[in-house]
């Protein structure tokens, strides 16, 4: 549409602007010769004819609506609407109290007019208020959001960055119960709960006008996301303190009772804030009525203090028997950082408060810590926190811990650098806790859980790991302060269980069964009950239990299901005021091992979706080794898989759990990890299943084989080192020769150093390891250096990487970058070793999940395709957002 063209006999004459409606022009009826407002709606609503015959039936309805504060329709051509044209200003305040008056009695007048023919304006907002020149108020679009609602499958999603204030009716699918329908900042508490509207909603966006008005700031809103808005109306209470000290008791009252969340206790009439309006205010009693009072005999006045006593012990008697409104649950998404993504391993925690989220996300090919306040337009990054995991919170909602290159740290949410509070081992981080009295719990691996001061200083051990266990980790101190709970992972994961410990570390007690990530939510109502979140596979369920003998209570029941998991990780949160964040993601029979070819292209599947851990393949290239899960109880098992068949056959078969397979250098052997004695250590079979599989040496502290070198004289590993800070390299020499093993170091420098690789080399041995190592301040990198140690030292990746993968014929190294991205870089091995500039190779975001000791992707022996363990519902780049979940027992009662 252009200046001058016409519509029927309408001559558009100037654009007043576009919404989700379509355009609004100014234009000439050149019947009539005077000025109105025409809307063009979309061509998708326009050009269908059944949806714009019941519009033609509703806009009949609609102009029956003739009254002096509500802007007349005049009628339907050609796919637009032809109103009144209002020329005047939007509403907006600060105001003064006689003229928000003056405006609230003209509002209330044309809304109680359409109430009455049975039309509910349903999208109620300033932008839909005009103010006349001569100071009359007009309401615009009467109805047109239940024409929106026809639209509804073309209409925004509810993640889009326009101003909820501003932004036209938005519908968004959130749960069975129906449709959100309205402008987010607008909207009443049920409208954003997707229930049936009524004129209540209306009554509930007349509130918020006024408000606004009076104050001059908005109630909810303000620029945020819809999202953002949607948890606003349903979590915040209503500011009433912000209102003016001059605002009449008559006013204070309407409002009020207009912006009660429970519809049932709402205004029930717009006709009874005209009444409330035009109420005269209660006067403060004379002070001739006080000294009377005053002088009044006192054995008249205890008859008459009794009689009041009694009555208002009657009213508090029904007003505290009387049960508040239960509240209900609500859904809405938080989308990565624009430009970013969510990592594999779903770092994020719920503040105390269920205010804030804090996660980590990648960004420009870091991963950093994120907050975001759950009422706000977005999140942001926090200073100083780049390459961290594992974040908690302290108990005023404040501060976040986390790890980050072998150091647990704290950095304030308000602003400045972190701070480091002790050192942590390399593999041993997991989420920690923060107590009320100021210490931090946290695990240190297969150490045991200790506590530091929230000042920093020496760590102390709370907890000993005993010689059939692996873990104790994920520590949750209790709201009260008497105990914590944590998580007891044994080399029988059917052994692995929650317990209860009080803070001396003397008494413990087990709790319930669990294989993963937990949290406890104690009593949400004041009852006697908490719960335990657990995940079964990647169902999250909810465990009843005694929130003071911490016993089993009932059966579990489903929270949430395809919450993502990364081995002993599950991606959710909770707070204890009944907020609940998760994530979809990887988990079992969510993941697929899948090819890639150098474009990021997907170019097959090996095997069908499961619960994918590591894999290696070949060096022929003919078969891959898999670890892989197949139980409830997450045991780990090796499978060969024949790639040219595309048939699996099951390499293992020991309760324990197994992982890290590498293949000797002509594939008649794999090298693999065995937790059979509380600790990984060293085994090797025959890739034929033929004979039983065979330890190389009694496990000390961790073994996990990384590489074997291409004349099959060294197999490389990783082990932690004595002092507990940092990994090491050592090599077992002559591994299939039980005369001939020898143990030596190779690397042990005091940082967390893994993953491997020989370089391919000439027959006289290799020359060159890349491995992993944290000793850059920035997180972990890929290094590589001469084998054996003195004749150089290089490091290769840039902003972050793990798993290095070298071509087979020594011309490129790969690795993995911190958003999953594999990366490649031109290398020379000869005369001295040399690297080009990292470029990226396989461009399919978040498709390698990252670590530090497990390989989950190799390369094909002319490194033109890559076998990744891939996230089946994360695939192809697109970030799966994080679900936040107000009043989650709420949803799942009874």
């Amino acid at each position: 549409m252009t200046p001058s063209s016409l519509i029927a006999h309408y001559k558009l004459t100037g654009k007043l602007g576009e919404g989700g409606m379509g355009e609004v022009w100014r234009a000439t009826d050149t019947r009539l010769n005077r000025d109105v407002a025409i809307k063009v709606l979309p061509p998708a609503f326009a050009e269908d004819a059944a949806r714009m015959a019941r519009f033609e039936r509703e806009a009949q309805v609609l102009a029956s609506l003739n009254h002096p504060n509500i802007a007349a329709i005049y009628g339907v051509e050609q796919g637009a609407i032809v109103m009144e044209l209002v020329d005047g200003e939007d509403l907006a305040g600060p105001l003064p109290v006689d003229t928000v008056i003056d405006y609230a009695r003209q509002m209330a007048a044309g809304l109680d007019a359409a109430h009455e023919k049975g039309i509910v304006h349903r999208d109620l907002k300033p932008a839909n208020i005009k103010l006349t020149s001569d100071g009359v108020v007009k309401l615009l679009d009467f109805g047109l959001a239940k024409a929106r609602e026809e639209s509804a499958a073309t209409a925004m999603g509810a993640g889009s960055m326009i101003s909820p204030t501003l932004s036209p009716t938005m519908t968004q699918a959130m749960t069975q119960a129906g449709l959100i329908l309205g402008t987010a900042a607008y909207m009443s508490p049920e409208q954003a709960r997707g229930k049936p509207v009524d004129k209540r909603s209306d009554i509930w966006a007349y509130g918020v006008i006024l408000y606004e008005l009076l104050t001059g700031r908005h109630l909810y809103g303000g620029g945020e996301t819809v999202t953002d808005t949607l948890a606003a109306v349903v979590l915040k209470e209503p500011d009433f303190s912000a209102l003016p000290a001059d605002t009449p008791q008559r006013l204070r009252r309407l409002i009020e009772r207009c912006l009660k969340k429970d519809a049932k206790l709402r205004l029930r009439d717009i006709g009874e804030a005209r009444l409330m309006l035009d109420e005269p205010e209660i006067a403060a009693p004379a002070a001739a009525a006080i000294a009377v009072t005053k002088a009044a005999p006192s054995r008249l006045w205890m008859p008459i203090a009794g009689v009041l006593a009694l009555g208002l012990a009657g009213l508090a008697v029904v007003h505290f028997r009387q049960s508040p409104p239960p509240r209900e649950m609500v859904r809405f998404s938080v989308q990565p950082p624009e430009g970013g993504s969510f990592p594999s391993l779903g770092n994020m925690a719920l503040s105390p408060d269920g205010r804030k989220l804090v996660f980590s996300a990648v960004v420009k090919g870091m991963v950093a810590l994120w907050v975001r306040p759950l009422d706000s337009i977005e999140a942001r990054p926090l200073a100083g926190t780049e390459n961290a995991n594992f974040p908690f919170w302290s108990p005023d909602s404040r501060f976040v811990g986390f790890t980050a290159d072998g150091r647990l740290k704290k950095v304030d949410t308000l602003g400045g650098p972190p701070q480091t509070l002790c050192v942590v081992g390399p593999n041993a981080p997991t989420t920690g806790s923060w107590a009320s009295d100021g210490w931090i719990y946290f695990p240190n691996g297969r150490e045991g859980i200790f506590r530091v001061p929230q000042a920093g200083g020496d760590a102390v051990r709370l907890t000993q790991v005993g010689a059939a266990e692996t873990f104790h980790v994920f520590p949750q101190v209790l709201p009260d302060g008497r105990g914590l709970l944590f998580w007891l992972a044994a080399g029988n994961t059917e052994q692995a269980a929650v317990w209860f410990m009080s803070t001396d570390g003397k008494a413990k007690k087990r709790i319930a069964p669990s294989v993963r990530t937990f949290s406890y939510v104690p009593p949400l109502d004041g009852g006697s009950l908490g719960h335990l979140l657990l995940t079964r596979q990647d169902t999250l369920m909810a465990q009843p239990v005694n929130a003071t003998s911490f016993d089993l209570a009932g059966d579990p029941f489903p929270v949430a299901e395809h919450v993502g998991n990364l081995r002993s990780y599950a991606f959710f949160t909770s707070s204890a005021n009944g907020v609940l964040a998760y994530r979809v993601g990887v988990g079992a029979g969510t993941r697929q091992i899948a090819w890639f070819d150098r474009t990021g292209k997907p170019v097959g599947n090996l095997g069908a979706p499961g619960d994918y851990v590591a894999l290696a393949l070949a060096r022929d290239g003919s078969r891959a080794a898999i670890v892989q899960n197949e139980s409830v109880a997450s045991k780990l098992d090796l499978w060969l898989y024949d790639i040219a068949r595309d048939v699996p056959s099951r390499f293992t078969f020991n309760d324990a759990e197994q992982n890290d397979p590498v293949w000797s250098p002509d594939g008649s052997m794999l090298a693999f990890s065995s937790r059979r004695d509380g600790l990984y250590t060293l085994y090797l079979k025959n890739a034929n299943g033929a004979a039983q599989e065979e330890r190389l040496q009694k496990a000390e502290d961790g073994e996990r084989p990384c590489d074997w070198s291409p004349d099959g004289r060294f197999l490389l590993y990783t082990t932690r080192t004595k002092g507990g800070v940092g990994g090491a390299l050592w090599t077992v020499e002559n591994p299939a020769d039980p005369a001939k093993r020898k143990k030596a170091p190779y690397l042990d420098d005091g940082h967390a150093v893994s993953q491997g690789q020989f370089s391919p080399g000439p027959a006289g041995g290799p020359r060159w390891v890349a491995y992993t190592s944290d000793e850059s301040k920035h997180g972990y990198e890929i290094f590589v250096q001469s084998f054996p140690l003195g004749a150089g030292k290089f490091q290769v990746s840039r902003g972050g990487g793990t798993q290095a993968r070298w071509r087979h014929d020594g011309k490129e190294l790969f690795y993995s970058s911190p958003d999953g991205k594999i990366m490649g870089v031109d290398v020379k091995l000869t005369p001295m070793f040399s690297a080009g500039v990292p470029h990226v190779v396989v461009d399919t975001r978040g498709s390698v999940p990252n670590a530090q000791i497990t390989f989950r992707y190799d390369v094909s022996p002319d490194g033109q395709r890559f076998l990744v363990n891939t996230d089946q519902i994360g695939a192809g780049g697109t970030p799966q957002p994080i679900t936040v979940v107000l009043n989650w027992l709420a949803g799942v009662r009874k």
